[in-house]
């Protein structure tokens, strides 16, 4: 009976071990998307804020006189 239990015993540890290494595999994974994910959006960030900084907009204009800016009229919201 006691060899029984401590079979029970051993076999519930390595199965919780077994289940919480396989669950800690999951969440590296999904830390490591959370930084390419964090690292593209610092990206973006990076593009935008050029793209929008004054110069850049002076430069935009420069070359493309007919781009003028986006107003409110023009802004059509899309339904769900």
């Amino acid at each position: 009976m006691r060899v029984l239990f401590l079979f029970a015993i051993i076999t519930a540890v390595l199965g919780t071990k077994f289940i919480v290494s396989k669950q800690l595999n999951q969440i590296k994974k999904i830390e490591k998307e959370l930084l390419k994910i964090d690292d593209e959006i610092e990206r973006l960030r990076t593009d935008y804020s050029y793209l929008t900084s004054p110069k850049n907009l002076k430069k935009i204009k420069k070359y493309n006189p007919g781009f003028s800016p986006i107003e409110q009229k023009d802004i059509i919201k899309l339904e769900d």
